[in-house]
């Protein structure tokens, strides 16, 4: 009698896909590790422990201008923003001189949903700010880089007695690691720096080697004078499974070690189908988040091997994944996508990429001819994943592949 792996997947808003893979087939299973049932709990506890840094009652006092500058891809951010709210009124803090300062999003709806979970002192007295990277007002000088590039920031973060980032550590194909200051730069800055930071990632490099944009962030950091931070590391869908706080190099450190004990898949072999779970994030459910899932998909299937993707994607298509879909070849697409860097141009090129590579056969709530333009093999329902998996071939899968970066084991 032949054993089977049971195999559950949670992908999507709310969906959940359940088969068995004889053992002899399965190469690789990677599933998301629990989140913190008590987010509150671990909050008091960092908080009062800082990472190499005295504790953060001694850092501000009362009639300080304190600017939290939070990462709409955070998860459980609500959460914490109460949590280090309660703190800081213990400490005399007033919610009229807090400032909770983001990015421009693809909507305003996630600032709105965040205001709606925090408590009522600061969705009522705190100022809520979505920056504008085109407004000369809402800009400042920073300082000239050491490779001589002038360097604009947010005036709600230059002007604050302290700043907290809170930021969600993830695996980056442009700067290798997301957080430890990513937030700010370039995302705070002149709409300049935004679009001259675009790029089409570092194939070549793992996470965790040395790329300019990345030594660019980290000197701004130091720059700014940037000290405490508060880094979490995603579980699956939208809970965490940790949080660090402390100095921004010394959480960044330890935040990346328990990213990779995580999230890092290094299988020996690759394998001749990938099954790959996509949630809902913080920053909800679309086409941007397949530009990582895809990579690490290219790493670990064989060429002409298939990738299968679990989702309930039924957004529009970006302007990148507008000009793959009117190409002949998927690689015909790298190039107009590199001189036009549209909004989307990681997951764009990841999909031409990858598409050159293997088959990818798509779930999702999209049109069939739509997808089919992406040069990808559209599956109606889940019936359509059971009988893909009615073959010989061997398989990996990876739940919550949105936080998760794999390569072959190295050696």
């Amino acid at each position: 009698m032949t054993e089977t792996v049971k195999i559950e997947l949670n992908y999507g808003f709310n969906g959940t896909f359940q088969c068995e893979i004889p053992s002899e087939r399965l190469i690789y299973y990677h599933q998301a590790p629990p989140g913190i049932d008590n987010v509150a709990s671990r909050m008091t506890q960092v908080l009062n422990s800082p990472l190499e840094l005295p504790p953060l009652d001694l850092a501000v006092v009362p009639g300080d201008k304190i600017t939290i500058a939070v990462d709409y891809q955070a998860p459980v951010a609500a959460e914490i923003i109460n949590a280090v709210w309660d703190y800081f009124c213990d400490c005399g803090i007033e919610a009229g001189d807090v400032t909770i300062l983001q990015t421009r999003s693809e909507s305003n709806a996630l600032q709105e949903k965040l205001k709606a979970a925090v408590t009522s002192e600061l969705q009522e007295h705190a100022s809520w700010v979505i920056h504008d990277p085109d407004s000369k007002e809402e800009v400042g000088y920073l300082g000239t880089s050491a490779g001589g590039e002038r360097i604009y920031l947010s005036r709600h973060l230059l002007e604050a007695d302290f700043i907290l980032p809170i930021e969600k550590v993830g695996f980056d194909p442009l700067i290798g690691y997301a957080g430890g200051g990513s937030s700010i730069y370039p995302g705070l800055s002149s709409q300049e720096a935004i679009i001259k930071s675009r790029g089409q990632s570092h194939r070549e490099l793992t996470p965790a080697e040395s790329r300019p944009l990345r030594q660019l962030i980290d000197e701004i950091g130091w720059m700014l004078g940037l000290q405490y931070s508060l880094q979490v590391i995603p579980a699956g869908g939208q809970t965490t499974a940790e949080i660090v706080f402390g100095s921004l190099e010394a959480t960044f450190r330890k935040a990346k070690q328990l990213l990779d004990e995580y999230w890092k898949l290094e299988p020996e072999y690759k394998s001749e189908m990938v099954i790959i779970a996509v949630e809902d994030g913080p920053t909800g459910h679309q086409w941007n988040q397949l530009g990582s899932v895809l990579e690490t998909a290219r790493n670990l299937v064989t060429q002409d091997g298939r990738i299968v993707l679990l989702t309930q994607i039924d957004s529009e298509l970006g302007e990148g994944l507008q000009i793959l879909s009117r190409c002949h070849e998927p690689l015909d697409a790298i190039k107009p996508l590199r001189d036009s860097q549209p909004g989307d141009l990681l997951a764009a090129t990841q999909m031409a990429l990858t598409g050159d590579w293997a088959l990818i056969c798509l779930l999702s709530k999209v049109s069939s001819d739509e997808v089919e333009d992406l040069f990808v093999i559209p599956l109606e329902d889940e019936a359509e994943v059971q009988r893909l998996l009615q073959s010989d071939e061997t398989v990996s899968v990876i739940a919550s592949a949105q936080y998760a970066y794999g390569h072959l084991k190295q050696g």
